[in-house]
């Protein structure tokens, strides 16, 4: 703590922006402040005086907002572009000045005992028990509830998400000579020069004979003032009449689906405004919502109940995603998607849906109005970066679900083609970049040798296979139980060793086991095995205590573990069932086991994955060529073999795979 005089304080706000000055009206409106001391941190008390605050609502709600004092102006028609004006009755859109709310809030606050501070505060408080201690240049406040209205940090931009600015430029005009219609405001006129950004203008008429003429932007780069006086002298002549300027105004706000970076330092530390998603991502309107929170807030606060706000993911959260990614990628296209929308669909049931009160079937039909496969491109990236995003045990989980419902209808074709183009994707192609993860390999004599010593532990397997075949499966079904968990524990960060051994294992036994029939037909194709008779011996009582024990074990271990994860495959494997033992391996092996060691690869080697599969393709060729050679050959006894070759490429994988993790361990 500084050497500074410290001062203490019932209520400190941080910042004076719209927000704040809404929860303090609401606080003044039930005594709250009474008898408080209040500490006010504003480093620039003119910024809301130089804004203006628009939001559309009935009468009804004014009241109850008690804002109707503030409004300066309203409109109950509104013109969009072209189209014929329409009457939003029973809305009216209604319009704040900034230096209004000020002045209001400033008066009230002289009853008050405040201690004004005007500088910025950007750093982290002292939390004690009950009370904030905040660090000034000069001062020390201790304070036992903070109202921070700080602008919010993002976290980093995903390949889903955006972070667009709606940035504007606009003039308060005089004009003598001309008379304003100020029974109709024009929400959006995309009239003016894009400019490959997303751009209209907009027109509150105040008065018969002045008028704020303003040009909006959505896009990443902010609209510079140069650019924005162009267009508005360009448009202004249009109309033919000599003005004059009163006042300008300018502005800034995020359009943004990242999330929020909050501290979180407890409920009397509060955040306002933008910091608190007040701002709706795609309109930038936020100062109805930041009323509401405000009223939500302090009768909270009167009825002593903890305040808490919304969470929920909603579904108009996921169209503001969709709508930002289109401005960012296109935004050519927000002119045709806003005046379709405007043009096909009621001003009402717009507005509806844009402050988030419209019905699904509403938004339905909305939507069929709109250009559909701009909306789907979208819809259909999101989905893929979202299921990137997924672990892929949760991925390995959908798979399932979606396979079942297929397999119950016979349409086997559709995940065999699913499976395939996994398997050739990540699956045979994170075994056939081994020689990436070998660092010793500088030259090609080094890649060589790599290379030969690669094929002798395959071939050492081979002989294995040829006179000692019980041993031969007993030694790759344990190798590749160790490989399955080692893989698993390092993606879900549990320590390696024994149990990840068992895990691995009870995900191997549990596919093989559950599938016995299946699993001793493959076994038969191997010439000289006798360890299946082992398993045809069992009745029908003792497979299902075995299997029985098997799952009781499973889930003991996953509890044991507290891992979510284990649970969430030991339910798949378990509804895998259901499908034939390939496919229960293959989603397993594809969507969950070869995601991990991906994954793994791409971070260690520090590359992406199109230039992983690049280097994978030589190896994964052959792979393949080996893999249509046994599908097409014409032995009874071909899927033995295939099974054998198959143990035997593994097997070297599985020691590449080994080093790799330890030496990215030790790193």
């Amino acid at each position: 703590m500084s050497n500074n005089s410290i001062q203490k304080a019932d209520f400190v706000f941080i910042g004076m922006g719209a927000a704040n000055c809404l929860l303090v009206l609401k606080m003044h409106e039930h005594g709250l402040l009474s008898k408080k001391k209040l500490a006010i941190i504003e480093h620039n008390s003119k910024a809301i005086c130089e804004r203006n605050f628009c939001f559309w609502s009935t009468e009804e709600e004014l009241l109850k907002l008690k804002l109707e004092k503030l409004v300066s102006s309203k409109w109950q028609q509104i013109k969009v572009g072209a189209r014929n004006y329409q009457t939003i009755t029973p809305l009216s859109y209604h319009h704040i000045r900034g230096i209004d709310l000020h002045d209001k809030v400033t008066q009230l606050l002289k009853e008050q005992d405040v201690s004004y501070y005007n500088e910025l505060f950007d750093s982290k408080p002292l939390v004690k028990p009950k009370s904030f201690v905040i660090n000034l240049k000069d001062t020390t406040i201790e304070a036992s509830k903070v109202f921070d209205s700080r602008p919010p940090n993002y976290n980093v931009v995903e390949n889903n998400q955006s972070h667009l600015l709606q940035s504007f430029y606009g003039w308060e005009i005089s004009a003598p000579d001309y008379n304003f219609d100020t029974s109709t405001m024009v929400m959006m006129d995309f009239d003016i020069p894009q400019n490959n950004y997303c751009q209209f203008m907009y027109i509150l008429p105040f008065t018969k004979n002045s008028a704020l003429f303003e040009v909006t932007r959505f896009g990443k780069e902010k609209i510079t003032k140069d650019e924005a006086k162009t267009i508005l002298i360009d448009y202004l002549a249009k109309f033919g009449f000599s003005y004059q300027i009163i006042e300008e105004e300018k502005g800034l706000i995020p359009m943004s689906s990242c999330e929020i970076t909050k501290a979180n330092y407890g409920e009397n530390w509060v955040v306002t405004g933008a910091n608190a998603n007040m701002v709706k991502p795609t309109t930038g309107y936020a100062f109805h919502n930041m009323a509401t929170d405000a009223t939500n807030h302090v009768a909270a606060m009167v009825n002593q109940q903890p305040f808490v706000r919304e969470k929920d993911f909603t579904r108009f959260k996921y169209y503001d995603s969709l709508l930002l990614k289109i401005l960012e990628e296109t935004p050519q296209h927000g002119k045709k998607i806003f005046q379709n929308l405007f043009h096909h669909i009621s001003i009402n049931n717009v507005l509806s849906f844009l402050n988030e009160k419209s019905s699904f079937t509403k938004e339905l039909y909305i939507f069929s109005k709109l250009p559909i496969l701009i909306f789907l491109r979208v819809a259909c990236k999101d989905l893929f970066s979202r299921c990137v995003k997924l672990s892929p045990a949760y991925l390995a989980f959908i798979i399932t679900i979606v396979s079942l419902f297929f397999y119950a209808l016979h349409l086997d074709s559709f995940l065999w083609i699913l499976l395939g183009i996994g398997f050739l994707s990540v699956g045979l192609s994170h075994g056939a970049v081994d020689y990436l993860t070998d660092k010793v390999i500088h030259t090609k004599a080094q890649f060589v040798k790599y290379i030969v010593t690669y094929l002798i532990k395959g071939t050492l397997l081979g002989l294995l296979w040829i006179f000692i075949p019980d041993l031969a499966l007993i030694v790759f079904l344990a190798f590749s139980a160790w490989h399955f968990g080692e893989a698993d524990f390092r993606e879900w960060n549990h320590k390696q060793g024994f149990s990840s051994f068992i895990w691995g294992g009870i995900v191997l036994f549990t596919i093989l086991f559950y599938h016995q029939e299946e699993t001793i037909a493959v076994l038969q194709h191997i010439k000289g095995l006798h360890v299946q008779h082992l398993i045809e011996s069992l009745s029908v009582n003792q497979l299902f205590i075995g299997k029985l024990v098997l799952l009781f074990f499973s889930l003991l271990f996953a509890a044991y573990n507290r891992s979510k994860l284990m649970l969430l495959t030991l339910c798949y494997l378990l509804l895998s069932t259901m499908l034939s033992l390939i496919l229960s391996f293959g989603i397993y092996f594809v969507m969950q086991h070869s995601l991990h060691g991906w994954r793994h690869l791409k971070n260690d080697l520090k590359t992406n994955s199109y230039n992983l599969f690049l280097k994978a393709l030589p190896f994964s060729l052959g792979g393949v060529f080996i893999f249509l050679t046994f599908m097409f050959l014409n032995n009874k006894d071909y899927i033995g073999i295939f099974f054998i070759i198959l143990s035997c490429i593994s097997m070297p994988h599985i020691f590449s795979m080994h080093n790799f993790y330890a030496s990215s361990s030790k790193k």
